[in-house]
């Protein structure tokens, strides 16, 4: 089941470790992953086992993992318009009921 990690859509682009590692201050500065589907890579000098479901960072990521690890990532600078309606109506005051007056 996928899950979304926030952002603009669901990780689904693969990107290969070595080329993460080498544009994570630019191309990948503001993507995130959620998945290294093939390899280990150390995170923030922790080994992240294969498989392992986390928000990635790019840029937290200690050493070239290489181009044996497969992330699964998406962009997330969260610079699309936002879609969808808002409707304005006035808010109805609160209303108490029963308890004497007490809200509980």
């Amino acid at each position: 089941m996928s899950t979304n990690y926030g952002g603009n859509s669901l990780a689904t682009t693969p990107i290969a470790g070595d080329i993460l590692w080498a544009s994570r201050a630019t191309t990948y500065k503001d993507w995130l992953c959620t998945k290294n589907v093939t390899g280990a890579f150390a995170y923030d000098g922790i080994t992240i086992p294969v498989g392992t479901e986390m928000v990635i960072n790019p840029g937290r990521i200690t050493s070239d993992p290489g181009s044996g690890t497969i992330f699964i990532c998406y962009e997330c600078s969260c610079s699309s318009p936002m879609t969808g309606s808002t409707v304005s109506s006035p808010v109805p005051g609160a209303t108490i009921i029963g308890g004497g007056g007490l809200n509980s």
